[in-house]
């Protein structure tokens, strides 16, 4: 899917060897006999509120995280009631990224049930209730006009190339959506949406996954964006890099007692009581479980073309995590460091460049 990618790129592989070379030396630790590098991640936790860890690239920079809206500031509690995430992860040169935009409640006033009458006091632009008056619009769309602007103000001219229509996707938020809300489902449309842009004299290719929500007739004119997220690199380097953004999105691992707590302040800002803690298990489990299928049609439709995937077996708690086969050896430490490399003699533990100690070999998963 991406060797075309690589092909027309080659004149600039060509006329920019130097500059890539050093581009990649700043994504990755250094260089192993093999002649790939190493790539050294360690497990962070999400800033904020600790809501989830991931493996982070070594030198790379974590910004954001956890937010929330203050409906006394916001002009009401439409967009206040849950935890949002607005967090980018960036290379030590920061020409390459991953980045999650904020779930945003939007009210389309064009379908408000019944006569309508509050509709010319509520214009598209308007606030209503803590919530940006616009007509429900597809997920191109939504990056082009929304989305992407707001993630990158300062990029310039910027095209579409594609858009991947992810219905699968889009089924597994509906399963969901009728577990949470008790049979009832929402809408959802799912796509993947390539771009290119310049940005400070940088030619960039990014790809931005963006779910729209439609409340349907319950909402009587809510919609919202969910989990918008994106990669980006320097467009000769984005098949390069795609193991490490496809290492990070893979090793999210969510925290449960924020979870938890999270339930328990949705419902209470929704005057939504929960019965017992076997509900907020049962909730647990079941968004667990969906974010496992969710990531799977994400790595299905995103990631596979872009590199190999692998199970490997956690050394210290027998458990299976996914990885990438980029590399030959992956090793991994009781605090969840992990390191690929591709020379059978290297011992991470006897690294003098590697601070962290206590690795041992995470072998594939036997079948």
């Amino acid at each position: 899917m991406f060797s075309e990618l690589f092909l027309s790129c080659a004149v600039l592989f060509a006329g920019c060897k130097a500059d890539i070379n050093q581009a990649e030396e700043n994504l990755f630790q250094k260089s192993d006999k093999a002649g790939k590098p190493t790539a050294v991640f360690h497990r962070q936790s999400e800033p904020n509120e600790k809501a989830f860890t991931f493996l982070l690239p070594q030198g790379w920079s974590i910004t954001g995280g956890i937010t929330r809206v203050d409906p006394n500031t916001s002009g009401g509690a439409g967009n206040a009631i849950e935890a949002k995430l607005y967090m980018k992860l960036s290379s030590p040169d920061n020409k390459a990224g991953m980045g999650w935009l904020p779930d945003t409640r939007f009210f389309d006033m064009s379908r408000f049930p019944g006569q309508n009458l509050a509709a010319p006091m509520f214009p598209d632009g308007s606030n209503y209730n803590g919530m940006t008056v616009m007509r429900m619009i597809a997920p191109a769309d939504f990056v082009r006009t929304v989305a992407f602007p707001f993630a990158h103000p300062h990029a310039q001219g910027v095209q579409v190339t594609n858009v991947q229509q992810l219905p699968k996707l889009a089924d597994e938020y509906r399963k969901m959506s009728a577990l949470m809300l008790g049979g009832y489902q929402f809408n959802y449309q799912v796509a993947i949406i390539t771009l290119e842009y310049s940005e400070n004299g940088i030619q960039y290719l990014e790809k931005m996954v963006c779910a729209i929500e439609d409340w349907g007739q319950l909402g009587g004119g809510l919609w919202s964006n969910k989990e918008t997220w994106y990669v980006r690199t320097e467009k000769p380097l984005f098949d390069r890099v795609a193991p490490v953004f496809a290492t990070i999105g893979q090793s999210v691992k969510l925290n449960p007692d924020w979870i938890a707590r999270e339930i328990r302040s949705q419902q209470v800002n929704s005057n939504i009581a929960l019965q017992t803690q076997q509900e907020i298990t049962r909730i647990d489990r079941e968004i667990t479980e969906h974010r496992s299928r969710t990531n799977a049609e994400i790595n299905n439709d995103m990631y596979l073309n872009l590199t190999g995937q692998e199970d490997y077996t956690n050394p210290f708690t027998g458990q299976t995590e996914r990885g990438t086969n980029e590399w030959n050896y992956r090793w991994e430490n009781e605090q969840g460091d992990v390191i690929y490399h591709n020379n059978q003699n290297y011992n991470p533990n006897e690294d003098v460049d590697i601070k962290v100690k206590g690795f041992k070999r995470s072998e594939i998963r036997r079948r």
